[in-house]
């Protein structure tokens, strides 16, 4: 047979001293049962059969204790709620809306819906009545070719018409 080494490292160590000392705490713990046979402790009859009563009776007690919140939710929700009134009741008196019309809209912001929206000229065209249309005819005839190219190269970069071209 082959010889198996036994670990010695379990967790568990003996007290320094035990195996000195073990016969005569033996010894010791014999005399004193001799000598007094009884722990002093004595455990009242039918203790054991009557335990589970008993604490099915402290248990079956009704002891309600008042609760005392930190927080009391209700005057909270009402202090929000009248503070909520408050200032929607200031919102509506001091921002009376302005009558929106055409002339109160910034310029830039009706240009960047159009770009935007992708508008076809015949859309806007149909907003406007004729008398409007034929207004803008008349300006466009009364341009000559050399305001035009004047315009062109002064407002609109090569690369913008350059682009333009190659999108059609």
């Amino acid at each position: 047979m082959k010889s198996k080494k036994i670990d010695n490292k379990t967790g568990f160590k003996v007290p320094k001293d035990y195996f000195k000392n073990f016969e005569d705490d033996l010894f010791s713990e014999l005399k004193l049962k001799s000598i007094s046979p009884n722990s002093g402790f004595k455990v009242p009859e039918n203790y054991f059969k009557s335990f589970d009563d008993k604490i099915l009776k402290t248990l079956k007690k009704d002891n309600k204790t008042k609760e005392i919140t930190l927080f009391p939710w209700k005057k909270i929700i009402y202090a929000t709620a009248i503070a909520a009134s408050l200032i929607i009741m200031f919102n509506i008196s001091l921002n009376k809306a302005e009558n929106l019309n055409i002339n109160n809209i910034e310029t830039a912001s009706i240009e960047n819906y159009i770009l935007n929206e992708g508008l076809e000229p015949n859309d806007i065209a149909s907003l406007f009545i004729d008398e409007d249309l034929s207004d803008m005819v008349s300006i466009k005839n009364n341009l000559n070719s050399e305001t035009l190219e004047n315009y062109v190269l002064d407002n609109l970069d090569i690369d913008d018409l350059i682009s333009n071209s190659n999108d059609k």
